[in-house]
């Protein structure tokens, strides 16, 4: 069986952000599989080439290769992580017009995608209109609105992740301690901390010794 190099090249090119090398792979391929595609758009959407990421999106899309869940969440990772907003709008609004169900995997994507980008009130809609949410979906709206001054918010949530039996994980607390450094609150931080150990079973790491050493800090510094 003949080993198609084409995928691991062009995603190793992207990786090291040789993006010409990568492209000029990409054309030379013959076939191209929506493999190929989510690998070159998502390596320009990382590598802050929006423009391209955008234009390439939209070249798969015209000859006839339509995105499934795997490439939309892929492309919206990479938006995440590069700040690439307008392609991760253009995805939204792609999903919207050809019905695709905003599940929990492509809703925690495109709300992880809107908060990196400081779009608070889209993250928050995604957030109510779901059905269906998992740890990673809590997780991603209480990192956005700890990250961009909505703190209470954030703390009001975790509160409402208890109350409906939500197992938080190791992120969900470094985002709640987040919050509370953000805002001084020393004994919130305190009383969230203490039990991570005893109620969750989670052995606090090096993130959450820094939250609490930042909010201690505080108290030294009055």
């Amino acid at each position: 069986m003949k080993y198609d190099k084409t995928g691991p090249t062009v995603r190793g090119c992207t990786v090291s952000s040789c993006l010409g090398d990568a492209r000029l792979v990409f054309e030379e391929f013959p076939e191209r599989n929506l493999t190929i595609w989510t690998t070159m758009i998502s390596g320009y959407a990382q590598n802050f080439c929006s423009n391209e990421a955008l234009m390439l999106f939209d070249q798969m899309v015209a000859e006839g290769f339509e995105p499934n869940s795997v490439t939309l969440a892929s492309v919206l990772s990479a938006c995440a992580r590069s700040g690439c907003l307008e392609l991760g709008e253009r995805i939204h609004l792609f999903m919207m017009e050809k019905g695709i169900e905003v599940g929990v995997i492509l809703g925690t994507a495109l709300m992880h995608m809107y908060a990196k980008n400081r779009a608070i009130l889209a993250v928050q809609a995604l957030f109510v209109s779901m059905c269906e949410k998992n740890v990673a979906t809590w997780n991603a709206i209480i990192f956005g609105l700890a990250n961009h001054g909505h703190a209470e918010e954030a703390l009001s949530l975790f509160r409402k992740l208890e109350k409906e039996q939500v197992v938080p994980n190791d992120i969900t607390f470094v985002g709640v301690l987040s919050a509370c450094c953000h805002y001084g609150l020393i004994d919130v931080g305190r009383e969230i901390f203490c039990p991570m150990k005893r109620v969750y079973s989670i052995e606090p790491k090096i993130e959450h010794f820094g939250c609490m050493v930042d909010l201690l800090g505080e108290v030294g510094s009055c």
